[in-house]
């Protein structure tokens, strides 16, 4: 573990560096010579909007972030022997990081978008470099070479914004300035935290030359962030300019026409943001769609925050609950948006109340952590001036943080990445300052070997749910062999039964609505969707209980035909093995064959002929679109007799059934074909009328 202060890896240089490029200047020749080397050096791994690929980086950074993890957790028991306020920011961060890793486990989203989570593991692996592998020189190096990469975009933002070549249009509003980002919120929050660090570094540096280079960085990324017009950008730049005027620890305050220069600034852009984008109007104004729109846009988010306010939703779940709970009042104001406009109402909506103390304590524990700093370090030594510069950064992103989503949000990877690099370098500037006091050896042996006992009762403990589980799999995997041959029999002969009918003669209606009820991916996977029975393990791990399968059309069918019905983990198993030989052996259309001769419809029989006959008299192939859709809607809850066939249980079935067909085959089935189908009256054998369209009646 010695190397671990030896100085940080080239080759994490390396990446790193290529990650900032990566993130901060996308769209860029630099961004596009850097895809050419991954492209070349990963050829089979070059586009992760790709789910496969996605996945399998979701994956490898999940692995390396638990390692980094392990690493820290390492050093922090066995060398580091006196708590500091940077150990307990880098626990909180660490904590922190784990609900993004639990994620995976307990989000609520349908289908979990891999691709949206890579950023997280980017943004915490380079925190984890910087605290343990960066020294302080390559810590100070590191800031100007972030601060150089931040001032190329906005040179880029001020040159396209002034030709008018690359610029984001507002509705009521018009041009403002992106860079290379597709959208302002992206850009104003490096301009944000570059702004202060770069008048920092002006006032430490001795060359004339130097000085004024970082002074007109300075200014850029001041005007690019002016030109994002951009209200919660102008108030968090605002107040920060104010700290480097007013604070007593910021080196720019002990000049006067600096600070009165800052000053002046910051109140310019404080009252800037009352007539910003209201055309001139003070702040108010009934056609400032981005000021109401957002009032609507944080209701919305405490309705959605009230769904799971405990545990929250999960990470990038928002855009799916704001569809969920859309407000007439939010749909007037036609939002684009994909975050609650306010980052601690987004971190309670990802990860709830629990996430939101976790992320306070955080910045609590950060204010600790400069104060200390800025106490020990001296007032000499450039580390103190650049530490105020960071805090100047980051208190302009949390003051945004109240009308904004600067950070922490898979669209902001680049001020994410940014800011966790920086809170790295704080961490590793007081580390390296000789502020962490080490054991001796004996006693980093003794903490050693007190580990590795406390790792092997750990394993004792896993080692029988270890073993159970591979019983489990063995159990699995012999029940699946016993029913192999069975498979390849279907494949060419159909059942013996009366009763089975051939995919020809059911209704195409009801083919399409169960694909659409039971598995809408039926023709894209190969037996088994793996994203949903993701989905089913995140429900029951939530529900702390069997609530979903995730069961395919084609492991429902293995479970029917070739296996029993009772839910074991290893008929699971047998399930998965069975589905991935059937797609081999059956086509899908006899797979939909049998699925449909050995449903759960209810009413005591099985099979599509059964239910047919049971509830409406009729032939399969007769069916209308409300009955199908019907038919569809029984299979989760299929009714034991006709006193459960309310008219309320009717129009429940139809409306999942019509909501998912127009999901799943939208061309096919538009909004007026199904509104026409919701419409007519479902005439059930027994007599019973129901049309459920007009609020459940029946008769």
């Amino acid at each position: 573990m010695r190397a671990l202060s030896v100085g940080f890896p080239i080759i994490g240089q390396a990446v790193l560096i290529g990650i900032i490029v990566w993130y901060v200047l996308p769209n860029t020749i630099f961004c596009d010579c850097l895809r050419e080397l991954v492209k070349i050096t990963l050829p089979n791994f070059s586009d992760m909007s790709v789910n496969g690929e996605a996945t399998f980086t979701y994956f490898v950074g999940y692995g390396f972030m638990l390692f980094l993890l392990a690493v820290y957790v390492y050093v922090r028991f066995t060398y580091w022997a006196r708590p500091t306020p940077a150990l307990h920011l880098t626990d909180l961060i660490t904590i922190f990081g784990g609900l993004y890793l639990l994620d995976f486990f307990l989000s609520t989203t349908e289908r979990f978008l891999f691709a949206q989570s890579l950023w997280v593991f980017i943004t915490f692996v380079s925190f984890y470099f910087c605290v343990l592998w960066l020294p302080k020189e390559q810590a100070l190096r590191l800031t100007q070479l972030l601060m150089l990469i931040v001032a190329q975009q906005c040179v880029y933002a001020i040159i396209y914004y002034a030709l008018g070549f690359r610029r984001f249009h507002s509705p009521g509003f018009g041009p403002r300035a992106v860079g290379t980002f597709d959208n302002p919120s992206y850009l104003y929050p490096l301009c944000l935290v570059g702004a202060p660090i770069s008048l920092v570094l002006a006032e430490v540096e001795v060359a004339f030359s130097w000085k004024w280079l970082w002074r007109g960085i300075g200014t850029i990324m001041l005007v690019a962030l002016v030109l994002t017009y951009t209200r919660a950008g102008w108030i968090a730049c605002g107040v920060s300019l104010g700290y480097l005027a007013l604070s007593i620890h910021s080196p720019l305050s002990k000049q006067k026409i600096t600070q009165w220069g800052l000053i002046g600034l910051a109140l310019a852009l404080l009252a800037g943001t009352v007539f910003v984008r209201t055309k001139g109007k003070v702040i108010g104004n009934p056609d400032d769609r981005s000021f109401w729109g957002r009032i609507a846009i944080w209701r919305t988010a405490l309705q959605v925050i009230a769904d799971h306010p405990i545990l929250g939703n999960g990470a990038n779940t928002y855009l799916q609950k704001q569809r969920e709970h859309m407000t007439p009042d939010l749909r007037r104001f036609n939002p684009i948006n994909m975050e609650p406009k306010n980052l601690y109402l987004h971190i309670t909506a990802e990860f709830g109340l629990i996430g939101l103390g976790i992320f306070l304590l955080l910045i609590w524990r950060y204010v600790q952590l400069y104060r200390f700093a800025i106490r020990t370090f001296p007032l000499s030594d450039n580390t103190y001036a650049i530490v105020v510069g960071i805090n100047a950064g980051l208190l302009g992103v949390f003051v945004a943080g109240f009308f904004d989503t600067p950070i922490l949000h898979f669209t902001r990877p680049a001020s994410s990445f940014t800011v966790a690099c920086l809170l790295g370098i704080l961490c590793a500037l007081v580390k390296q300052a000789n502020l962490v006091t080490a054991f001796d050896e004996i006693e980093i042996q003794r903490r050693k070997k007190k580990l590795w006992r406390i790792i092997a009762v750990g394993f004792t403990v896993l080692l029988p749910i270890a073993l159970y589980l591979l019983w489990l799999l063995g159990a699995g995997i012999k029940r699946a062999q016993g029913a192999l041959p069975q498979i390849q029999r279907f494949a060419k002969h159909y059942p013996k039964n009366s009763s089975f009918v051939r995919l020809k003669d059911i209704a195409e209606d009801m083919v399409y609505a169960v694909i659409a009820s039971e598995d809408g991916f039926f023709y894209s996977h190969r037996g088994v969707d793996w994203l949903a029975l993701h989905r089913a393990l995140r429900k029951n791990l939530r529900a702390m209980s069997f609530v979903q399968g995730g069961s395919t059309i084609t492991m429902q069918v293995a479970r029917y035909v070739f296996l029993s019905r009772e839910r074991t983990l290893s008929r699971k198993i047998a399930e998965i093995i069975l589905a991935l030989q059937m797609e081999r052996y059956l086509s899908k259309e006899r797979i939909l064959e049998l699925y449909l001769n050995t449903a759960r419809f209810g009413m005591g029989q099985d099979g599509i002929l059964a239910a047919a006959c049971n509830y409406f008299g009729k032939h399969p192939k007769d069916l209308t679109l409300s009955e199908t859709a019907f038919l569809a809607g029984v299979l989760p809850e299929p009714p034991f007799d006709r006193r459960e066939v309310t008219p309320e249980f009717v129009w429940r079935c139809q409306r999942s059934a019509f909501e998912r067909l127009h999901a799943f085959f939208p061309h096919k089935y538009p909004s007026e074909v199904l509104e026409r189908a919701q419409k007519a009256p479902l005439r059930f054998k027994w007599g019973q009328v129901i049309t459920p369209s007009a609020g459940g009646t029946g008769k």
